[in-house]
Parts: structure tokens; C-alpha cells; sequence
């Protein structure tokens, strides 16, 4: 995962008297077009593009830096992220599909309902209601109850450990 996140970086930073491709990924099929010459045997006629001025790389690197640090690395290979079905995206596209035509103020509101329901859980669904006269039972409130347990039963069990207790459930059976 760290070579992925600095490909970019030396990629960028390339020319043809100081290729720097050694963390892009081989093969034909890589993005990396130096690679894919490599592979091919056409390196000799490889031009690179203009690269980014140093000045660019010195600004940009302790972005990556910070990006690449070994604890948010360890984090995500731990399953600590968010899946995408529970990504703000995913949420905002939840209250406006994609499929259905809308304007630019129903994607602020679907974005609004998204934050707080990413920020808060389904609870926030019934404040919103309550903030503009609609007032839902005592279902709703125990479906949105339902929804914010199942929400981190889901995120408990992406976790490493979450899995590991899983198969030895399995093979406990």
C-alpha cells in the first residue's frame, strides 16, 4: 500500500535521464506507461512527459507523508474504514439516487441528511422530522434504534478481529 500512494509521487517526478518508476506496478496492463514500455521492450523510444517542478514535489510530499504513515496504513488493512455502502457518498446517493432526475437543492438536502446521518446515525432522521413538524412513533425511533445496531454490529464485524471470531465460530461448528 505504500509503494501505491508514492507511485504517483515518483511518477510525476520522472524524466528520461532519471526514470523513477520503481513503485509503479509492472506489466502490461499497469498505468504506469514507462512499465508498460518496460514490459514491452520499447524503452528505447520511451519519451517522458514534463515532470513536476521540484518545488511541486516538496509541497505535495508531506501530504503523502502523512497519507502513508504506518499507523493509518495499519488501520486500514485492520478494516478500520468505512465500507462503501456505508460511505457519506453512499448515503448521500441513498437520499438521492442517481437515477432520478434533481437539482442542484435536492443534492444540498440529500447532502445535509447525509452528514447527519454519517455524523449521528438513523436517530437523525427523526430530528429532522421533528425540526420541521412531522412527529414519527415509537417505531420509527426503534427502527432507527435497530439500524444504528445492525450499522455497528456491520463495522464490529469488517474489523480484523471482528473476522477472526468469525471463522473461529466456523470452525468451532
Amino acid at each position: 500500500m505504500y509503494k501505491a500512494i508514492w507511485a504517483t509521487v515518483y511518477h510525476k517526478s520522472s524524466t528520461n535521464d532519471m526514470p523513477k518508476h520503481h513503485y509503479c506496478p509492472e506489466g502490461a496492463d499497469s498505468w504506469c506507461t514507462w512499465q508498460r514500455a518496460n514490459t514491452e521492450g520499447t524503452l528505447a523510444q520511451y519519451k517522458h512527459k514534463d515532470a513536476l517542478p521540484q518545488t511541486v514535489i516538496d509541497v505535495v510530499s508531506p501530504i503523502y507523508e502523512d497519507l502513508s504513515r504506518k499507523e493509518l496504513l495499519e488501520r486500514w488493512l485492520g478494516g478500520f474504514i468505512q465500507n462503501n455502502n456505508e460511505s457519506f457518498n453512499s448515503l448521500v446517493w441513498r437520499n438521492a439516487p442517481k437515477i432520478m432526475p434533481g437539482s442542484a437543492m435536492i443534492m444540498q438536502i440529500a447532502a445535509y441528511i447525509a452528514t447527519c446521518t454519517f455524523n449521528d446515525g438513523a436517530g437523525s432522521y427523526l430530528k429532522i422530522m421533528r425540526a420541521i413538524g412531522i412527529n414519527l412513533g415509537k417505531i420509527a425511533a426503534e427502527y432507527c434504534s435497530r439500524e444504528d445496531q445492525q450499522h455497528i454490529s456491520r463495522t464490529h464485524e469488517a474489523t480484523r478481529e471482528g473476522r477472526l471470531r468469525k471463522k473461529k465460530d466456523k470452525l468451532v461448528f
